[in-house]
């Protein structure tokens, strides 16, 4: 689980600004929205972000899914990392960016940093807590002068000279030793866990524009039968009065034309290939229809792909970070999907986090929404983002969040001229 992401200096993010899942001392529904990740600290499952349009809400979630990326992929010489530094200050153009995040993993705390600009990894840490004090695993820091970096780890850390070779050669200067370590077949558990978490525990984020469905759809195909159900359940919870889904395989004949390879020979002249067919059975009063997936509403499919992640993300115990959940969805559905994940979340006792851009300012007004999990961000004058939390504000308990924010009390909203 994420306990804390920090970010400076990347796309509208000027000076450091901090997400933070650490709960509050407020009891309201803790046993849905708080995980006890040890005696003294609780995280939380949920975090909402709102903003005007072009205040920088997004480019939290890109900063998050950056990092993820750096720790991934590997790079060849020429390369650039992908780095964007903040755009509307002469000197911070100049500077590195970095990044931060502390994270649970098997009820031991690591936090991870990075610092770099778009052609060198210059600092890059990895801290954990064996114990109450920190260790660290690794420490690496850049040379300029020498265009090298040195590469050390802690008095803990059980890994031979040769193997940290191996793994420093296996590192170009524009990669982090997190990917690089992918690379090689070290035996070095605690990089490793850190490795998976990036690959397995955080999906990437997923924008307005993404067709979810079509994972959801392959997963239904692949998954063993209690994925479907679950599917077809939370759908019919949601109102869609959809009780299958089919996927028929279809073999469709082409005249050749050098297709791809998947396609198998069945003359001279002729090539075939099977295509998925997907059809939705839906309930009305008096009989059950089967129709095809292209007859099916965007919110539909939406929602579909939703529940598909949503699954994965309870099962992995997961992070989720979606940009405009609300895209294609009435307000109420999307209400519906929040409880969903909170109500899964506890009962399978998940440790999966979810993080979201909304404009729907109606989930302020929810029953299920506590101060902590709601996040603002405002556009200062020269152009940077600030981050900040409800938790900042003294709310008077009968006071609505939703009026407190239409009534302009956070800040984080459109600055409208008179027409």
């Amino acid at each position: 689980m994420i306990a804390e992401f920090k970010v400076n200096n990347f796309l509208s993010f000027k000076e450091e600004q901090i997400l933070s899942f650490e709960a509050s001392s407020d009891k309201n529904l803790q046993e849905y929205h708080c995980v006890e990740v040890n005696p003294d600290e609780k995280l939380l499952r949920l975090a909402i972000i709102y903003g005007a349009n072009a205040s920088g809400k997004s480019n939290l979630l890109l900063a998050i899914d950056f990092l993820r990326k750096i720790s991934l992929k590997n790079k060849n010489r020429s390369e650039k990392t992908g780095f964007i530094p903040f755009g509307f200050d002469d000197t911070k153009k100049r500077e590195p960016g970095s990044f931060e995040i502390s994270i649970y993993i098997e009820g031991v705390k690591y936090i991870y940093s990075v610092a770099l600009d778009e052609d060198v990894i210059y600092e890059e840490k990895l801290v954990y807590y064996p114990g109450k004090q920190p260790a660290t695993v690794f420490y690496r820091k850049h040379s300029t002068e020498e265009n090298d970096y040195i590469l050390k780890t802690g008095s803990t850390i059980k890994i031979s000279l040769v193997e940290l070779a191996v793994l420093k050669s296996n590192t170009l200067n524009n990669m982090t030793i997190v990917a690089g370590f992918s690379k090689t077949n070290i035996p070095f558990i605690e990089l490793q866990l850190i490795y998976d978490w990036f690959k397995k525990g955080m999906s990437g984020i997923i924008r307005p524009m993404n067709d979810l469905y079509r994972q959801t759809i392959s997963d239904i195909s692949d998954k063993p039968i209690g994925y479907k159900q679950f599917i077809i359940e939370n759908l019919e919870n949601a109102d869609f009065n959809i009780t299958d889904i089919q996927i028929e395989n279809e073999d469709i004949l082409y005249p050749d034309k050098n297709e791809d390879a998947k396609f198998s020979i069945v003359s001279d002249n002729i090539t075939r290939y099977q295509k998925k067919k997907v059809y939705f059975t839906h309930r009305t009063k008096d009989k059950q229809s089967k129709l095809s997936i292209d007859l099916q509403s965007s919110g539909t499919l939406q929602y579909l792909g939703l529940i598909g992640k949503l699954k994965n993300m309870i099962d992995d115990s997961s992070v989720l970070n979606i940009d405009e959940l609300e895209n294609s969805l009435h307000p109420d559905l999307v209400n519906h999907f929040i409880n969903t994940f909170l109500y899964h979340s506890k009962k399978e006792d998940s440790q999966s986090q979810f993080i979201f851009t909304t404009h729907n300012v109606g989930l302020l007004a929810e029953d299920f929404v506590r101060k902590d999990i709601v996040w603002f961000t405002e556009k200062d004058e020269d152009g940077s983002t600030n981050l900040f939390s409800l938790n900042d504000f003294d709310i008077r308990k009968n006071l609505s969040f939703l009026k407190a924010y239409q009534a302009g009390k956070f800040g984080a909203v459109p600055n409208l001229g008179i027409i």
